[in-house]
C-alpha cells in the first residue's frame, strides 16, 4: 500500500504552475515596470511559500487528481480549502496550520494578484487567531529564569573536567546562546549569522553588530553587551571557542562540532533541548520574544512600551535609519535593566 503523500516534488509539478512562480519572481528591467508579484521577496520567503505549495498540491494529489487539470489559482477555491484545513488539523498544531494556509495565501497572491483573495485573507486571520488563543502561556518562562538557566549552564560548565567530546565547551556555549537570546531578542536567522567579526570589544565594553543583510528588518542593529555578560563573553572568545574549533580555521559566532557554524535548525533544537531539560516543556527561540512582552507587561508595566523596540518591530514609516537604530540600541539598554529589576526581585522574595 502507498504511503500517504504529503508534498508533491517539484518535477511532478503542472507545468503552469512552475511558469507563474517563474514570471512571479521575474526581477523586471529598471526601465520597465514589468517585475513579478514576488520579485521583492526574500530567498527565505520564497522558500516557505514553495513549501506550502508542494503541500497543497500533495493534498489535492491525494484527495483530489482531477484538480491538477484546472489553472492553479482556479483549485484554490472555499470548499476544498476548508477540506485542506481540516486535512492539516489532523496531523498539526492549530500554529502551523494557520501558517501552512497563510503561505498558501501568498502563493494565490503572486501567481494571480489580480484575483480577489479576501476571503482567503481572512480564513488566514481567523486560523491565527485561533491559534493565538492556544495555551501559549504554558511553555513560556519568564526572561529572569531563562537567564538564571544561561548562567548556570555556563558556570556548571567552567567546573566541569575537559573531555574529548567538548561536553564542557557545548555547554558553556549553549548558555551563552541563551543569554543572548534572553538579553538580546533576535530571531534565530540573525543570530545564526553572527560571526566574530560581528564582535566590537574593548578593554571595558563589548558590543555585537549585525549588518541590514543579517536581519529580517533589512536594518543594521547593534547590541551593547550588558556589563555582566561581557565576563562570560571574553572568557568564551578566549578559550571556549578555541577549543570547539579545535584548530579549525572559521569565523562562526557559534561553532558546530561537525564544522562551520551552528545553523538556524541546530539553533532551534539547542533552546528546545536545553529548556525541555530545566523547564520541563521546551520553549522555542520566538518564545523568547513572547515571553520578553508578556513578562514585562506583568512584571513592569510602565516599561512595556519598550517592546516594539527590542522585538525590532519599527515602524516602516520613519525613513532615518539612524533613529530607528538608535531606538532599539535604547529599548534594548532598557530591556537589560528591567529584566536584572525583575530578576533580583524575584531571587529577594525566594
Amino acid at each position: 500500500m502507498r504511503a500517504r503523500l504529503k508534498h508533491l516534488p517539484e518535477s511532478e509539478w503542472p507545468a503552469g504552475d512552475r511558469e507563474l512562480f517563474d514570471a512571479a519572481y521575474r526581477p523586471g528591467d529598471i526601465f520597465d515596470d514589468d517585475a513579478g508579484a514576488g520579485a521583492h521577496l526574500a530567498e527565505r520567503s520564497r522558500r516557505c511559500i514553495h513549501y506550502a505549495w508542494r503541500r497543497w498540491l500533495g493534498f489535492l494529489v491525494e484527495g483530489y487528481p482531477d484538480d491538477l487539470g484546472l489553472p492553479a489559482a482556479g483549485r484554490i477555491t472555499p470548499e476544498r480549502v476548508r477540506a485542506y484545513v481540516e486535512h492539516l488539523a489532523t496531523t498539526m498544531r492549530p500554529s502551523s496550520v494557520a501558517t501552512t494556509v497563510g503561505h498558501l495565501y501568498d502563493g494565490a497572491r503572486l501567481i494571480a494578484p489580480a484575483k480577489d483573495w479576501s476571503w482567503l485573507r481572512a480564513l488566514k486571520s481567523r486560523l491565527q487567531s485561533r491559534a493565538e488563543t492556544e495555551d501559549r502561556f504554558e511553555r513560556l518562562q519568564a526572561p529572569a529564569r531563562t537567564l538564571d538557566l544561561a548562567h548556570d549552564l555556563m558556570d556548571e560548565a567552567l567546573a566541569m573536567s575537559a573531555s574529548r567530546q567538548k561536553h564542557r565547551e557545548v555547554q558553556y556555549r549553549d548558555g551563552l546562546l541563551l543569554a543572548v537570546l534572553t538579553y538580546w531578542l533576535i530571531r534565530r536567522r540573525s543570530l545564526a549569522a553572527l560571526t566574530i567579526r560581528h564582535v566590537i570589544m574593548d578593554e571595558e565594553r563589548a558590543e555585537l553588530r549585525l549588518r541590514p543583510e543579517d536581519t529580517k528588518s533589512g536594518r543594521p542593529e547593534n547590541w551593547p553587551v550588558p556589563e555582566s555578560l561581557v565576563p562570560y563573553l571574553r572568557r568564551y572568545l578566549s578559550e571556549i571557542r578555541p577549543a570547539l574549533l579545535g584548530g579549525r580555521d572559521y569565523d562562526a559566532f557559534w561553532p558546530s562540532m561537525k564544522g562551520g557554524g551552528l545553523s538556524e535548525g541546530q539553533i532551534y533544537q539547542i533552546v528546545r533541548r536545553r529548556t525541555a531539560e530545566k523547564f520541563g516543556t521546551p520553549m522555542s527561540p520566538h518564545d523568547f520574544r513572547r515571553a520578553a512582552a508578556t513578562y514585562l507587561a506583568m512584571h513592569a508595566p510602565e516599561k512595556v512600551g519598550l517592546t516594539p523596540g527590542i522585538l525590532q518591530h519599527a515602524t516602516t514609516d520613519t525613513g532615518d535609519r539612524h533613529y530607528n537604530l538608535a531606538r532599539t540600541v535604547q529599548a534594548s539598554r532598557r530591556h537589560v535593566g528591567a529584566i536584572s529589576e525583575v530578576r533580583a526581585r524575584l531571587r529577594a522574595a525566594s
